[in-house]
């Protein structure tokens, strides 16, 4: 019985241990609202998900190139009045598929009202994009 009851003791132990590890992983706030995107432009895309929070946006994706033409991503924030707020572009991709993350700041009440994301060249030539209000769940 004493046997028993340490396996079971030694159980426990074990199962919050990994319940706290997944609860300390979690993100401190989740997205407000969300939105899919893609942008294909022949082989090559961006595709993924905007995520709007309250003082930024996240623009999480897969970005392909090919060694005959390397391709960037980037991404727009802007406020209600469609002023930028923010923007950033990824590091060129020539061989493949890459998951690319491209934070951006949105600090005004409310957040980004406006998220633009760019399919660029390797030389930073828009080829494809496409605008997402905050609300909406798609944009390509």
């Amino acid at each position: 019985m004493r046997r028993t009851a340490s396996r079971t003791t030694a159980v426990a132990v074990a199962l919050t241990a990994l319940a706290g590890l997944a609860l300390a992983g979690a993100p401190s706030a989740a997205a407000e609202d969300r939105a899919s995107f893609n942008l294909t432009v022949g082989a090559t895309y961006f595709k993924g998900t905007i995520e709007f929070y309250n003082r930024s946006v996240t623009v999480n994706g897969v970005l392909r190139g090919l060694s005959t033409g390397c391709r960037r991503g980037a991404a727009w924030a802007f406020d209600s009045a469609g002023s930028p707020l923010d923007n950033r572009s990824t590091t060129a991709v020539c061989d493949g598929a890459v998951s690319k993350t491209i934070p951006l700041t949105a600090d005004v009440p409310g957040g980004a009202a406006e998220v633009e994301v760019d399919l660029l060249e390797g030389n930073g030539h828009r080829i494809a994009s496409c605008h997402v209000q905050r609300g909406f769940e798609y944009c390509e």
